[in-house]
């Protein structure tokens, strides 16, 4: 490595690398790691990328784990990482070009080693590896004056502790600039590198019981209960700012550090920093590039997103502090104060700007881990759910969650889940699910099923809702996946106004189809027993049961969709006329269900309109025109009393969340890390683990 640029292929050959790999035992202090951190390197930005440095790297870092169990020379790194971070901490200009620099480089080698480590050994190895001590004199570095007490090992603390303790400390109290971006995003990385003993404990034939853990004990326990509300306040400005992320050390050819100081002075002495386009200001085409563009462009608010998860998502049932202090965030801009036995004392959680926050979650809603931190704060934080209930733009947030759902194809079924869930939790709200048929939207690209020129933000819902049900109950089949669909319409039947033509017909298609479905198996099962030989296979059995247990679903979704649409007649029949004109199109349809109660009023409501219809038709001599039955079902919706039809209970549904999430949300959370995140699992146990976290 040297002072030169790095290339992945130099590693091998590097000779700087190989004595630190090597038999030889190197001290904190020695003057080598000077020599050895003054290094600019590309990190990987794909598997691809990963894969070529792990390559590159493997034959050192093999030697290295025979080694460093007598050489130390990995806790001496840490402890050489510690003093540099302990030092910027403590320098008056915590941008300190240089020693965020060199804090970086040092990192960068952690995390390299440590994800070796961990992908290779149980966790207690990499403990051990981390606290090996070489009883050798130490050479004294002339260059550098001794390193401060307090960055000395401590005979009773690990350095896995004094290790987070760093880089907690580095997250906080260093702001996040140009200097020390790229900082940021290691000591981010490098904690999910140490985490990630959860997604590697099976392959290591570990339990995954976080609390035989010494990294979780750590971070979970008491010793963070005071940094735990500042350090989430941290990772969700992060995610607030998505500032864009500069050029690497390295990017402009050797002396490029040199370049890269000059510029942060100059950028300091003339107030003028260079502008960079951000996902903000050019919106990203598609969910694809908006991931790509979120990992390359924004990855110190994508990787705080991802911690964040992880942090929350575990020991969930516990006293998980961190997800205490996320969950009663508060919101900048409410200036009231808690009381607490008649005085009025300072909230401790953080308070966060909920309206950047909202956008953030908005911009990057497409992206399935910020989906399920969407989730996250709309299901169990009251002050994100308060400022989403007053926001008057409330498609920016809906829309992208739509995307995902007519795009479920593409998509995998978590994300379909969880966007369904929050747009189950979205349709709670009995003012959100009014204003949704107040705001018309033109011109949506991404809908190619059909050209609709305007459509309200509610039939939008409506009309992708059933698609997906649809598309469920073809191919997934997956019975909580048609569940909250039908929840999510059911919520919003009673306040449905003014449905596109298009909407009306496909809810009723979408009964007509699954009737004809219905009708067909159990044709299917009574001709089979009629034809029944005397000897039946298993096979035979198995099929006709999973025919019968497909009829029943048919049933529970048919009577929930003439529950909707009996609600929506109950509440809103006056402003559904184009609903109650596809209900006179396809009338023969419902006389098949009119055994159930709920389909009496529908047959009341088709008689109706038929007889007023019939009447006009007659008095025209001849066939009536769209137009002219749609004005007659004006007419006769004015003169309509819904105190003729039986009543039923309002639909009200709201998602409640299963017992022991973390069987759930856990793994998820780290399929979602290795997917998402600007970490990447080359290896082959790196595949092994994540193909593991969702069997």
């Amino acid at each position: 490595m040297g002072i030169a640029v790095s290339k992945y292929s130099d590693i091998a050959s590097n000779e700087l690398v190989a004595k630190f790999c090597s038999k030889e035992v190197i001290c904190p202090n020695d003057p080598f790691w000077n020599q050895l951190l003054s290094f600019n390197i590309q990190i990987p930005t794909n598997a691809d990328e990963q894969l070529m440095f792990d390559s590159s790297a493997e034959s050192l870092l093999q030697k290295f784990l025979q080694n460093n169990p007598q050489t130390g020379n990995f806790g001496s790194l840490v402890q050489v990482f510690i003093t540099r971070a302990t030092e910027l901490l403590a320098a008056p200009n915590s941008d300190n070009v240089m020693l965020a620099w060199q804090s970086y480089n040092a990192l960068f080698v952690v995390r390299a080693v440590a994800k070796y480590l961990v992908e290779l050994v149980p966790e207690y190895e990499v403990c051990k590896h981390l606290d090996v001590q070489a009883a050798v004199a130490p050479p004294l570095d002339q260059s550098r004056p001794s390193s401060p007490p307090e960055t000395e090992q401590r005979s009773n603390e690990s350095r896995v502790e004094m290790l987070i303790d760093a880089l907690i400390g580095l997250i906080i109290d260093v702001p996040v600039t140009d200097n020390t971006y790229y900082l940021h995003m290691e000591c981010i990385n490098t904690l999910l590198v140490l985490m990630s003993v959860y997604m590697f404990s099976g392959v290591h034939g570990q339990s995954k019981l976080v609390e035989t853990s010494l990294i979780y004990r750590t971070l979970f326990q008491g010793r963070y209960s005071m940094h735990a509300s500042t350090l989430v306040k941290t990772l969700l400005t992060n995610l607030c700012q998505m500032k864009p992320a500069p050029p690497q050390f390295g990017d402009t050819g050797p002396g490029s550090m040199l370049i890269n100081i000059a510029s942060s002075l100059w950028s300091i002495l003339t107030f003028a920093p260079t502008a960079r386009q951000t996902i903000y200001t050019c919106t990203p085409l598609d969910r694809t590039e908006l991931m790509s563009r979120l990992k390359l462009e924004h990855s110190v608010a994508n990787q705080s997103c991802l911690l964040l998860l992880a942090l929350a998502n575990h020991c969930i049932n516990d006293d998980n502090m961190y997800r205490t202090a996320l969950l009663q965030c508060e919101d900048t801009a409410e200036t009231s104060t808690k009381e607490t036995n008649g005085s009025v004392t300072q909230s401790t959680a953080p308070r966060i700007d909920m309206a950047a926050l909202h956008k953030a979650l908005c911009c990057t809603a497409g992206c399935e881990h910020s989906t399920l931190l969407l989730y996250l704060m709309l299901h169990s934080c009251k002050a994100y759910k308060k400022h989403v209930s007053q926001v008057p733009d409330i498609e920016n947030l809906i829309v992208p969650i739509l995307q995902v759902l007519y795009n479920a194809p593409e998509s995998n079924s978590h994300h379909i889940y969880m966007s369904l869930i929050v747009l189950l939790i979205l349709t709670e709200d009995d003012a959100l699910i009014k204003n949704v048929h107040l705001i018309m939207l033109k011109n949506l690209p991404w809908y190619t099923e059909r050209s609709i020129s305007e459509i309200s933000l509610g039939g939008l819902m409506v009309l992708v809702v059933v698609r997906a049900l649809q598309y469920n109950m073809a191919r997934v089949r997956d019975k909580y996946l048609h569940t909250n669909c039908l929840a999510a319409i059911a919520n919003m039947s009673c306040e449905f106004r003014n449905l596109h033509p298009y909407v009306s017909q496909r809810l009723i298609s979408l009964f007509e189809t699954l009737t004809k479905r219905r009708t067909r198996l159990c044709s299917e099962i009574e001709g089979d027993s009629i034809g029944l030989p005397h000897h039946i296979s298993v096979c035979d059995v198995e099929k006709t049961e999973e025919i019968i247990e497909h009829i029943a679903v048919l049933d529970e979704v048919l009577r929930m969709l003439l529950e909707i649409i009996n609600s929506c007649l109950t509440h809103q029949l006056v402003n559904n006329l184009n609903l109650v004109y596809a209900l006179l199109h396809k009338k023969q349809l419902f006389q098949q269900h009119q055994h159930l109660h709920i389909a009496q009023n529908i047959e009341m409501v088709i008689g109706y309109f038929s007889t007023r219809l019939q009447r006009v038709q007659e008095g025209a001599g001849g066939d009536l025109g769209v137009n002219e039955v749609l004005q007659c079902i004006k007419k006769g919706a004015e003169q309509w009393s819904s105190d003729r039809l039986k009543k039923f209970p309002d639909l009200k549904f709201r998602y409640v969340e299963e017992d022991r999430p973390e069987e759930f949300f856990t793994p998820y959370v780290w399929a979602l890390i290795s997917v998402c995140g600007n970490i990447y699992w080359a290896s082959e146990c790196g595949t092994r683990a994540a193909g593991e976290l969702l069997a």
